[in-house]
């Protein structure tokens, strides 16, 4: 029986190396892929099926209508003149719309950056990992033929 050459064994560990590294990466981007359709999912889930506001960005920072509070009630003799009671309501409903927008506009560009990460990471992963799987599986069918022809 010949002995195997130092080429062969040369060749043996470079394969070695190549199917370990085409293994490494297809497992990473799979595990990319998987993650990606993931957030779509779980935005999807959110958007269409139960309508998830994110209420945890709520809160309530109406500081700058404090200042009317402290101030003195003033009440007037001329008609129409408002008291600090009404001027503080008004501060209040102006500045409750003005978060509301705020926290509808995070909200859809929080989704949108959601929704753009997970497409990315499903387009740039998917390939990759259709690439190295085949490569993987080619060079399995050529160790199986060339085991055959031994």
């Amino acid at each position: 029986m010949p002995r195997p050459s130092s080429k062969d064994s040369g060749d043996r560990k470079v394969s070695i190396i190549r199917l370990i590294y085409l293994y490494l990466i297809s497992a990473i981007t799979f595990i990319v892929f998987l993650i990606g359709a993931i957030s779509l999912v779980n935005l999807g889930l959110e958007v269409f099926v139960f309508d998830i506001d994110d209420d945890y960005y709520r809160y309530e920072p109406y500081a700058s209508c404090e200042h009317l509070v402290a101030a003195p009630v003033v009440v007037g003799e001329v008609t129409g003149e408002k008291n600090m009671g009404q001027a503080y309501e008004d501060c209040m409903t102006k500045q409750k719309a003005i978060e509301e927008k705020k926290e509808s506009r995070w909200i859809s560009e929080s989704h949108a950056r959601d929704l753009s990460i997970g497409i990315a990471q499903v387009l740039v992963a998917l390939p990759l990992w259709l690439f190295h799987w085949k490569t993987i599986e080619r060079d399995r069918k050529k160790r199986k033929i060339r085991g055959r022809a031994k």
